[in-house]
């Protein structure tokens, strides 16, 4: 089954072995020490590794994770083998279920990927299902130059927020002790708190294990918080992953005028120029 950004396993399973589809995986490493994740023992079968921690980002950017220029961007895809016809889909997957597939499928559709889906309960469903899996991830098989298009509505800068604090809303996906400072930032150097304005709405609160919650949680969340499909969001976490998964929920429940702060809290609270609340 299809869901908006969303795909099943069962869908999934049914699909596989379709040459229109095409199979991204990734995962996050630990994003204060540094620890690399641990690898899986097994992966969905045509796998490709997609690597937004220190190949799909900007390389000499001092905060982590954000977004490549287009010219690199186009360079890597191409290198993975990855095009973007119209009769090519693509699911993203990760190790923990839905937590950095959101980013990915983002940073896709923001370089003009049309058929772009996550795959609801990622890796520890598969495997709890105990479908089929491979070893190994599959070796890419790297194409002509991808002439993408990257449309800058998709992300936003600080100086942005600040200059449309009246008509934008901020989301934070970070946990409430951070957003309230009553935690302290795992990042040296970050200041505790949340920009002026922001509401906080961990992105704990939209998950179900390893799935993203039905379209009638999400709704009862985001109505909770005065929320409405009109509204200019924009949404932040600790440097950029974890805001997509509010991203992609927000898109499931139809909202549209939706932005990521790209530099996230590594960059708002770092800046000594930017204003913070506690």
């Amino acid at each position: 089954m299809i869901n908006k950004n969303l795909v099943s396993t069962q869908w999934l399973n049914e699909h596989l072995d379709n040459e229109n589809v095409t199979l991204l995986y990734t995962q996050m490493d630990n994003p204060v020490t540094g620890v690399k994740e641990t690898a899986p023992k097994n992966y969905i079968p045509n796998s490709i590794f997609f690597d937004f921690e220190s190949v799909f980002c900007k390389l000499d950017s001092p905060w982590p994770h954000t977004m490549p220029s287009e010219n690199q961007f186009s360079k890597e895809i191409a290198m993975l083998g990855v095009g973007v016809s119209e009769d090519n889909l693509i699911v993203v997957y990760d190790n923990k279920g839905v937590y950095s597939s959101p980013r990915v499928w983002w940073m896709l559709k923001s370089m003009g990927f049309k058929r772009v889906y996550i795959l609801d309960g990622g890796l520890p469903k598969w495997l709890e299902e105990e479908r089929q899996v491979d070893n190994s991830l599959t070796a890419p098989h790297p194409i002509d130059q991808v002439n993408v298009n990257f449309s800058p509505a998709f992300f936003t800068t600080a100086e942005n927020m600040l200059a449309q604090q009246s008509t934008v809303k901020i989301i934070d996906a970070r946990s409430e002790g951070r957003f309230y400072g009553t935690a302290p930032e795992p990042r040296e150097g970050l200041r505790s708190g949340h920009a002026p304005g922001a509401i906080n709405l961990p992105f704990s609160e939209l998950i179900n294990g390893t799935q993203l919650k039905s379209t009638s949680e999400l709704t009862s969340v985001f109505e909770s918080l005065n929320l409405h499909l009109e509204d200019q969001l924009v949404f932040s976490c600790g440097s950029g992953v974890t805001a997509c998964i509010l991203t992609l929920a927000a898109s499931q429940l139809g909202y549209r005028n939706l932005a990521v702060f790209d530099g996230s809290w590594s960059e708002w609270g770092a800046r000594l120029d930017l204003p913070v609340e506690v």
